[in-house]
């Protein structure tokens, strides 16, 4: 049996002031393998975006309460999904998704191999447009590490309606690139490596030509150390005017997309080097910065925004292969 991407499943999965209703979780034959650092797309590849910088993390994460880290600048790490949203060029069914992960030194950690895994997919509705957060160019971003006045802005204009969550995958067993007592260890081993994340049987999803979807990744469960990066191409930087379509866009068929603890954009911060005495002002930084617990988790609505950073100029490195059974 497959989930097929049809009007009538999306009409179940609609977004009510940033909350998603989601479709059925599905447990079935879903397996995340290590492919190595080499990949070679075959003709099963029906989108991709082949592009990513050489330097930067841009993590999946998801902490548990007692291994949160705390930041100087005023708040504790935020647990994250990341994804990728794309045009179907045709009518296909998805066999897997290959991802890579990123190039520096939280490529993979100590709590990642092994950890419960799951995939979101959504379908896009609307029109895209950037909203530039009332910083245009003269001006500085009003969050985040970077200045740059495009680090703040974000996609509006679209609603993501749930298709379905699949679960039932596990992280592979890969190379780290920290130890246990949080030493970075010697070689890029963990770095540059591509994962298959592979559907059969009923979790299979169809996707309807000319439509916009997205998919979105993480860990199913939060735990100590459960982080891995994702490699991807930035386009914020570049001095020619950024899109996401058209001239200066690597992928014009979509955007990366993020969600990050319970969602408040920008989180509050009390910036110093240990979190705030006051218990009140701790724990709501602590809860501004997990997934809902279940289900609350799924329904929190993808974004570009976040907080330090935002997906709205960046694209994944991605490959999407479809079934056989389509032909190819």
């Amino acid at each position: 049996m497959s989930f097929v991407a049809s009007p009538t499943l999306f009409a179940k999965s609609l977004i009510v002031a940033g909350i998603l209703t989601v479709a059925a979780t599905v447990s079935a034959d879903f397996k995340v393998t290590d492919l190595g650092k080499q990949f070679s797309p075959s003709a099963s590849v029906i989108v991709s975006q082949p592009v990513c910088n050489t330097g930067g993390n841009t993590s999946v994460r998801n902490f548990d309460r007692d291994s949160m880290v705390w930041k100087d600048k005023g708040y504790y790490q935020r647990s994250r999904d990341l994804g990728q949203t794309f045009t179907a060029p045709r009518d296909f069914t998805l066999q897997s998704i290959v991802l890579r992960t990123g190039p520096a030194h939280l490529a993979v950690l100590p709590g990642t191999p092994n950890a419960p895994l799951f995939v979101q997919f959504f379908e896009i509705i609307g029109e895209p447009v950037i909203d530039d957060n009332g910083t245009p160019r003269g001006t500085k971003a009003k969050h985040g590490f970077s200045k740059n006045h495009r680090c703040d802005d974000f996609i509006e204009g679209i609603e993501y309606r749930s298709i379905a969550v699949v679960k039932g995958a596990v992280f592979p067993d890969m190379p780290l690139s920290r130890n246990e007592q949080g030493v970075t260890l010697p070689g890029d081993d963990a770095n540059f490596r591509y994962m298959r994340w592979a559907f059969t049987g009923e979790d299979r999803l169809s996707f309807e030509e000319g439509r916009r979807y997205a998919f979105m990744v993480g860990f199913a469960e939060p735990g100590d150390g459960r982080n891995f990066t994702l490699a991807n191409s930035n386009a914020a930087a570049r001095r020619d005017k950024p899109a996401i379509n058209g001239k200066g866009d690597l992928y014009g068929g979509g955007w990366a997309i993020r969600r990050e603890g319970d969602g408040t954009l920008p989180p509050d911060t009390v910036p110093g080097a240990d979190p705030p005495k006051n218990t009140e002002v701790r724990n709501e930084l602590i809860s501004q910065s997990l997934f809902g617990e279940g289900e609350a988790h799924y329904k929190l609505s993808p974004t570009t925004e976040g907080y330090p950073d935002v997906d709205t100029y960046r694209d994944l490195e991605f490959y999407l292969e479809a079934s056989d059974a389509d032909g190819e």
